[in-house]
């Protein structure tokens, strides 16, 4: 029995045992990692076949070091092991822990399984241990893992550039997320709701929207709109993120607020915020290049989507549809426009297919590493209509 803070516990809820890991979980692990062959992915620690028991015995000198308390993920209804999870970089002296070192069987993945395990985790942190900050950390490109810590409520706090090797040797740059404890309860409602759901809503395929269609949105939808920008929205429009992946593809607001006052185009932007009432859900700046002249506007006659992003929570729910049809508004209310158009940066998850089912096509055209994409005015009406928008 070990001695360090945290003190070994075993912790259940929902049909799942959390039990500190002992060599006696070996072949459970080998058996869990094999559903899926989980050690073939680069960004994952997972132990390959064979490898269990140094995994294990890894996990317990750092325990004796302190500095992690490993469990084994456990099926109370066939007493099997389903993963692993971790509390980890542990400093007592501040009543810190990190939850990380997480994975689960592929088939119990996009189940109950890891929001069970991340309430008993955090419930035990905040409520029994009484720590102040429960944090993440993961690999840039685990983008899964950022999107699964992104629905807890953490806060993305920054990226720690080249400070690990992966299992392939390459060198990683991590990012890191947090949550308090005044966070904590309110965090704590909505993932309560999330496992009453059991968690099954499926991680987002596209950076900025949803899949779903507009018709089946709820009405409340109706109110959404574009506003000018006051200075009470600047800083809620500041706090709006668009998740792992939608960084990795559009400016952050802070970014596009600035060029629009102070870049060569300054004078071209027409940034708004994107409204639910008056509660603020995303972010989109225009290029109109009939404000100003700008020699290097390729087409004169077409309303330019700049920028265009939606709030984390906000996504998969129809509010990045509805944007669009209010910008496609904008345009048919121009007669000297023919055209909307846009362009998407072509990396993993990019706002492509939502942007076809909007009715842009690729022209061709490519722009600093950007595809081109394009509806006409015409087309912009029939998808207003279609919408009964």
């Amino acid at each position: 029995m070990s001695t360090h803070w945290p003190p070994d516990t075993t912790l259940q809820r929902n049909g799942i045992r959390l039990e500190p890991l002992t060599l006696a979980h070996a072949q459970g692990l080998a058996t869990a990692a094999a559903d899926g062959e989980l050690w073939s992915l680069r960004v994952t620690s997972v132990p390959a076949p064979g490898d269990e028991p140094a995994y294990i015995e890894t996990a317990l000198k750092m325990r004796a070091e302190g500095t992690r308390l490993a469990f084994a993920v456990i099926d109370e209804a066939t007493n099997n092991v389903i993963g692993s999870t971790s509390y980890h970089d542990i400093l007592p002296a501040v009543k810190r822990v990190e939850i990380g070192y997480t994975w689960y069987a592929k088939s119990t993945q996009r189940s109950h399984v890891n929001t069970t395990c991340k309430l008993i985790l955090m419930a035990h942190a905040f409520d029994t241990l009484g720590c102040g900050v429960v944090g993440w950390r993961t690999d840039i490109f685990n983008f899964d893992s950022q999107r699964a810590i992104e629905k807890l409520g953490a806060r993305r706090d920054g990226t720690v550039r080249g400070n690990a090797l992966r299992r392939d040797g390459t060198v990683r740059d991590t990012v890191m997320y947090s949550m308090t404890a005044d966070e904590w309860p309110e965090k704590r409602t909505k993932l309560e709701e999330r496992l009453k759901n059991r968690g099954s809503v499926p991680s987002a395929q596209i950076a900025f929207a949803t899949d779903s269609a507009i018709e089946s949105a709820p009405k409340v939808l109706a109110n959404v709109k574009l506003a000018e920008i006051t200075p009470d929205l600047v800083g809620p429009l500041f706090r709006l993120h668009p998740g792992a992946l939608g960084e990795r593809m559009v400016a952050a607001t802070g970014t596009s607020l600035m060029q629009a006052a102070w870049s060569k185009n300054a004078k071209n932007a027409v940034p708004r915020a994107i409204l639910e009432g008056e509660t603020p859900v995303g972010f989109v700046m225009l290029h109109d290049p009939t404000l100003a002249h700008d020699p290097d506007a390729t087409a004169k006659d077409a309303l330019y989507i700049w920028r265009f992003m939606i709030d984390l929570q906000f996504q998969r729910k129809g509010y990045g549809e509805r944007a669009i049809l209010e910008v496609f508004k904008l345009a048919i209310a121009r007669p000297e426009f023919t055209a909307i158009t846009l362009s998407y940066v072509p990396r993993e998850g990019n706002p492509k297919p939502f942007y076809e089912k909007m009715g842009f096509r690729e022209t061709g055209a490519e722009d600093d590493g950007e595809l081109e994409m394009k509806i006409s005015v015409d087309d912009a009406r029939l998808v207003i209509e279609k919408f009964a928008i």
